[in-house]
């Protein structure tokens, strides 16, 4: 059997000749799923091997041979490291087929989950109503997932869309199922973020879904002094999962319903 990373050099030595490459013809060729394409097309990305499109993958575009301005907007986190688009894969792996509605909350992880939601299975009728605005952008570039963007103002330095009436847009609605993003665990279970000013966002996205999922944002080192800003906002009981890649966590007491904890 084809490895992961012998399969993503065949398929970077079939895009050369052509510059196109398609899903649909790269399941075949390899006998996977075309969902196992598009993951392998996912992390080619990130890596700046390729440039998904509708239905497969082109060439990258050489650096300077966009005009100015057509150059894309920049987006913090975009294209997602390869360790956060693992993240955001297992945490898109919890939507059951029936799911219809889903709110998608702003940070690192969410922005990745944008990208995996912009790719969606076949079968799948997804509409994601977000605060991210590089959620937006991600999802639009792909055009196969519905996207509704939150009214409000943004909030610079957690790019998120926050304000009154964002949360009244929430209010109004109902989700099957929520992706939050959490900055940082307390010791008792306590869930936190360093943006304060987000909170009402994510409340009120906890409140009208049917399945909420806690995404812990895998941090860097020059996060450390963001340590000692962290706002609670929730509990681990008022989720149904947490999705993380923090194998250290150790938590005494879990919630009693049926809490998933979930690792790539």
């Amino acid at each position: 059997m084809v490895s992961q990373t012998e399969r993503q050099h065949a398929i970077a030595s079939l895009l050369a000749p052509t510059g196109a490459v398609s899903v649909g013809d790269l399941a075949e060729h390899f006998h996977v799923t075309t969902e196992t394409v598009r993951r392998d097309l996912r992390i080619m990305e990130s890596l700046g091997l390729l440039q998904r499109v509708h239905g497969g993958a082109i060439s990258p575009e050489p650096m300077g041979t966009s005009p100015p301005r057509l150059k894309p907007a920049l987006v913090k986190g975009m294209p997602p490291e390869p360790r956060v688009l693992e993240l955001a894969e297992t945490a898109v792996s919890l939507i059951t087929p029936l799911a219809r509605s889903i709110f998608l909350d702003s940070g690192l992880a969410c922005t990745a989950i944008a990208t995996v939601l912009g790719d969606p299975p076949e079968d799948a009728r997804w509409t994601v109503v977000t605060s991210s605005p590089g959620a937006v952008i991600a999802l639009s570039a792909k055009d196969a997932t519905s996207t509704v963007v939150l009214h409000g103002q943004v909030h610079g330095k957690s790019s998120s869309i926050i304000g009154s009436t964002a949360v009244d847009m929430i209010s109004q609605l109902r989700a099957d199922i929520a992706f939050v993003e959490v900055d940082a665990i307390q010791s008792d279970t306590g869930l936190c973020t360093f943006f304060p000013e987000t909170i009402p966002i994510k409340q009120a996205m906890i409140k009208n879904a049917a399945f909420t999922i806690a995404v812990l944002s895998p941090r860097s080192p020059q996060d450390q002094e963001l340590q000692l800003l962290k706002h609670r906002f929730a509990t681990l009981a008022d989720f149904d999962a947490l999705v993380t890649d923090d194998h250290t966590l150790d938590f005494s007491v879990l919630p009693d319903h049926n809490f998933q904890v979930v690792t790539p």
